[in-house]
C-alpha cells in the first residue's frame, strides 16, 4: 500500500511544478492554516461589503444620516444585528460571523471617536466599507503571492493587483466626501464684516462671445449693489474685429464703471490675459472678482463676500458655480446636477479643512496675495486652482461661500463638453506634475497641512479614476480569449468571490447618485441622468491624463466637427466615435465568452464586461441628447460661443482617431499574450459559503473606483469651462 502512495505523490509533484505553487503548499500540516485563512478573507469581504450596502440602504431613512448618537447608535447595531443574522442562516459559520460583527462594531467607535463630528451610521459605513476592501486586497495578494511562483502569472497578477488598490482607494476618496458633506456637522461659519467695502474690480475674460450672451452678462453687473467697483472686459485674441468692436461700444454704452481692454496675439490664454489685465488695474484696488463671459450675477454677490476679507489671512473667497435654462432638458439636467456634485459633496468636505479650490468664476481674491504668488501660471490650463494651492501653501485661507450668487450657461453640445472636460483633466494632471513634490515630499509643502495636502493629491488623481476604468475595460475585453478557451495567466476568483467586484461596483455607484439626489434635491431620475453624464466623459478624461502624462504642454482635444445638413443620429455617432467603438467591443467580447464558455464565471465576467460598455455607451446618448436640445433664441446664440464648442484661441488640433488606434493597439497584444501563454493555476476554495456557486473561474478585474464624478471630478472638474472662463475640477474628478 505505501508503495501506490508514493506513486501517486510523485506524480502529482509535476503538476504542481508547473503551475509554480510553492513548496509549502504540497506539506498538508502547512497547507491548512493557509486554506482556513483563504477562506475567512473572502468571507469577510463578501460580509463587510453587505453590511456597506446594508447600511447604505438604511441611511436613505429619513434623517438617518444626520441622527444624534442617541438615535443613531441603536440604528446601527440592528442593521449589524440584522446582517449577522442573515449570514449565519446563508454561510453556517456561527462563530466566524460573530467575530466580524465585533471587528465591525469596533471600527465604527474607532471612526468615531476620531472623526467626532460624523453620525454614528456613517462612521459604521466607513468602516465597513473599509474593511470589506481591505479584506478583499489581502485575499487578492495572498493568492497572487502564494498560490503560485510562474514569473508571467506574478508579474501580471501583481500589475491587476496594483490596479485594484488604486481603483478601491480612489473608492475610498470618494466616499470619504460623502460621508464628511452628509453627516459632518459643520464648522463655525466664517466671520463676515458687512461695513468692510475695499475697492473691487470684476474683470470679465472674453473670447469671441456673441453680442447677445455678453449684453446679459454686463447688464447684470450695471445691477451690482457695491460702491467702490469697476468692471474690466477682457477680450482675449478675438479673431473678428466686428465682434469685439461692436463689445467695446457696449461698454462705452453701459457706463464709466465699464472699461474695456482688447489683447492681440497675446501669449497665455487667459491667465497671460488676466495677468496683464491685473497689471493695468489702478493701484488702489485690492480686490479682485472673475466672472465667466456667460454669467448673469446677482446685485447682492459683492456685499455678501468681501466681507471675508476684513479677515487678513483670507486670500479667496469661492461660491458655487451655477447655471440657468436647463429645467426644460433632460440632459441638461443631467448635466447641471453633475456639475452640482461637485460644489454640493467636494467642496464642503475640503472646505472642513480649508482645502478648497479658486474654482476661476464666481470667485474673489486679494490681489496682494495673488502678486505674491507671482500671478496666474500660463502654462496650467486650470491656472486657477494652481494659483489656490500655492496660496495656501504660503499660509493663507481659502473661505467657501455656500450660497450661489450666479449663473451660467451649460455646454450645448457634446463636443464643447469633451473638450470641456478635456482642459479640467489635463489641468489636474499638470498640478501633479508641477506640484507632487510640494504634495508628497516631507518639508516641501511649505505651510501646508497634511489634510490639505491629502485633499489637493486626491482631487488631482481622481481623475485617473477613468483610466483605471479604460485599464479594467481592455483587460475584461480579452474575456474574446476565453471564448477561444484560453485564459489570461493572471490570478483567478471562485465560488461566491466572484461577486465581490460587482458588489463593490454597485455599492458605490449607489452611494454616489444617492448622495447627489440627497444634496441636490433632485429626483432618482435626475440623479442617475448625472451619472450618465460623468461615464459618457469618461474616454475623454482617461485621453487628457494620458496625453497629460506623456507631455506637459499638449494640443487640447479636437473632436470630428459636424458637417451641415447631417442627420442628428450620424452627428451624434461622429462626436463619440471612440465610445462607440469601445461600447460594441465590450457587448462582442460578452457575448461570445457566455455563448462559448457558459458557467457562473462567464456570467460574472459578462456582467462586469456589459457594465463597461454601457459606460461608453453613454457618450452615444449624450451626444444625441446634446442634438436633441431644443434651441432658443439665447441658446441659438450660445451655440457657437467659444464656451459651448470648447475652442480656445491660438492652439493646435488633433484627432481621437490617434487615440482609437493605441487602444486597439493595446487590446490585440494583451489578448496575443493571453494566446500565448499558460493558464494561471486554480485558486483553493474553501468551504461553506465560496463553495456554492461552483468552481469555475475567472480573471478577476474589478472596474474602476465608484463614487462613493469628472466636477472632477468633481467636480475632482468642476462646473462652467470656458476658454475665457474658468476650468474648474469635476465632480471627477467625477466620482466614477
Amino acid at each position: 500500500m505505501w508503495g501506490p502512495r508514493s506513486a501517486k505523490r510523485g506524480r502529482r509533484k509535476p503538476a504542481l511544478k508547473k503551475f509554480g505553487v510553492s513548496a509549502r503548499t504540497r506539506d498538508n500540516g502547512a497547507t491548512a492554516p493557509w486554506r482556513r485563512f483563504l477562506f475567512v478573507l473572502p468571507h469577510a469581504a463578501l460580509w463587510f461589503g453587505a453590511l456597506s450596502a446594508i447600511t447604505t440602504v438604511s441611511a436613505f431613512v429619513p434623517g438617518m444620516i444626520r441622527a444624534r448618537l442617541w438615535a443613531g447608535l441603536p440604528f446601527g447595531v440592528v442593521v449589524l444585528s440584522l446582517t449577522t443574522a442573515v449570514a449565519v442562516l446563508v454561510g453556517g459559520n456561527r462563530t466566524l460571523d460573530y467575530y466580524l460583527a465585533l471587528t465591525a462594531l469596533v471600527a465604527t467607535v474607532a471612526f468615531r471617536l476620531a472623526m467626532r463630528r460624523w453620525s454614528w451610521l456613517d462612521a459604521q459605513l466607513f468602516a465597513a466599507a473599509t474593511l470589506g476592501s481591505l479584506s478583499y486586497l489581502v485575499y487578492a495578494a495572498d493568492i497572487t503571492y502564494v498560490v503560485a511562483r510562474n514569473p508571467v502569472y506574478l508579474v501580471a497578477s501583481s500589475l491587476l493587483l496594483i490596479l485594484e488598490v488604486a481603483a478601491l482607494s480612489l473608492s475610498m476618496s470618494y466616499l470619504f466626501e460623502i460621508v464628511d458633506t452628509l453627516s459632518r456637522v459643520s464648522d463655525p461659519v466664517h466671520h463676515v464684516e458687512p461695513h468692510s467695502l475695499p475697492k473691487v474690480a470684476v474683470q470679465v475674460p472674453a473670447y469671441n462671445e456673441p453680442l447677445e450672451v455678453m449684453r446679459e452678462t454686463l447688464s447684470a453687473h450695471v445691477k451690482l449693489d457695491y460702491p467702490n467697483l469697476i468692471v474690466q472686459v477682457v477680450d482675449d485674441n478675438t479673431p473678428d474685429r466686428e465682434n469685439w468692436t461692436a463689445l467695446k461700444a457696449e461698454c462705452e454704452r453701459l457706463g464709466a464703471r465699464f472699461q474695456f481692454m482688447h489683447l492681440e496675439n497675446w501669449p497665455g490664454f487667459k491667465a497671460g490675459a488676466l495677468n496683464e489685465a491685473t497689471r493695468r488695474l489702478p493701484a488702489d484696488i485690492e480686490l479682485i472678482g472673475v466672472v465667466d463671459s456667460d454669467y448673469v450675477v446677482k446685485p447682492d454677490w459683492l456685499r455678501s463676500v468681501v466681507g471675508h476679507f476684513a479677515d487678513p489671512e483670507v486670500a479667496f473667497v469661492q461660491s458655487p458655480q451655477n447655471y440657468r435654462d436647463w429645467i426644460d432638458d433632460q440632459y441638461l439636467r443631467g448635466l447641471y446636477y453633475s456639475y452640482q456634485y461637485f460644489f454640493e459633496i467636494t467642496m464642503p468636505a475640503r472646505a472642513h479643512r480649508n482645502a478648497i479650490i479658486f474654482a476661476g468664476t464666481m470667485g474673489v481674491i486679494r490681489r496682494s496675495a495673488l502678486q505674491d504668488i507671482g500671478g496666474w501660471n500660463t502654462d496650467v490650463v486650470t491656472e486657477d486652482a494652481e494659483a489656490s494651492l500655492r496660496m495656501l501653501a504660503s499660509g493663507q485661507v481659502g473661505v467657501y461661500e455656500p450660497r450661489p450668487f450666479g449663473q451660467g450657461l451649460m455646454p450645448l453640445s457634446f463636443e464643447g463638453l469633451k473638450q470641456q472636460r478635456f482642459r479640467w483633466a489635463l489641468g489636474g494632471v499638470q498640478i501633479l506634475r508641477l506640484h507632487w513634490s510640494r504634495l508628497l515630499l516631507p518639508g516641501r509643502g511649505g505651510k501646508l497641512t497634511v489634510a490639505q495636502r491629502v485633499h489637493y493629491l486626491l482631487g488631482n488623481v481622481q481623475w485617473f479614476g477613468d483610466v483605471l476604468m479604460f485599464c479594467f475595460t481592455l483587460l475584461l475585453l480579452t474575456a474574446i480569449s476565453t471564448a477561444l478557451h484560453h485564459q489570461l495567466p493572471i490570478r483567478q476568483l471562485t465560488g461566491l468571490a466572484l461577486g465581490l467586484p460587482i458588489a463593490f461596483l454597485a455599492s458605490g455607484l449607489l452611494r454616489a447618485v444617492w448622495a447627489m439626489k440627497l444634496k441636490t434635491r433632485c429626483t432618482w431620475r435626475d440623479a442617475f441622468a448625472g451619472l450618465q453624464v460623468w461615464f459618457a466623459l469618461s474616454w475623454v478624461v482617461a485621453l487628457a491624463c494620458l496625453r497629460g502624462l506623456v507631455r506637459f504642454h499638449t494640443a487640447f482635444l479636437r473632436t470630428p466637427k459636424s458637417k451641415d445638413g447631417e442627420a442628428s443620429v450620424v452627428k451624434a455617432l461622429r462626436s463619440a466615435q471612440v465610445e462607440t467603438l469601445l461600447a460594441a467591443s465590450g457587448v462582442v467580447a460578452a457575448l461570445a465568452m457566455l455563448v462559448r464558455v457558459p458557467s457562473v464565471a462567464s456570467a460574472a465576467m459578462t456582467v462586469l464586461l456589459l457594465f463597461q460598455a454601457g459606460v461608453y455607451a453613454n457618450g452615444i446618448w449624450a451626444s444625441a441628447s446634446a442634438e436633441g436640445i431644443h434651441l432658443t433664441p439665447m441658446r441659438r446664440a450660445y451655440r457657437s460661443s467659444a464656451q459651448s464648442t470648447g475652442a480656445w484661441p491660438a492652439t493646435g488640433g488633433g484627432t481621437v482617431a490617434m487615440s482609437a488606434a493605441v487602444g486597439a493597439i493595446a487590446l490585440v497584444i494583451l489578448v496575443l499574450i493571453s494566446l500565448a501563454t499558460p493558464p494561471a493555476p486554480p485558486e483553493p476554495v474553501g468551504p461553506g459559503l465560496l463553495g456554492q456557486a461552483g468552481s469555475a473561474a475567472s480573471p478577476s478585474p474589478k472596474p474602476s473606483p465608484s463614487p462613493s464624478p469628472s466636477p472632477s471630478a468633481s467636480p475632482s472638474g468642476s462646473p462652467s469651462g470656458s476658454p475665457s472662463g474658468s476650468t474648474s475640477p469635476s465632480p471627477s474628478p467625477s466620482p466614477t
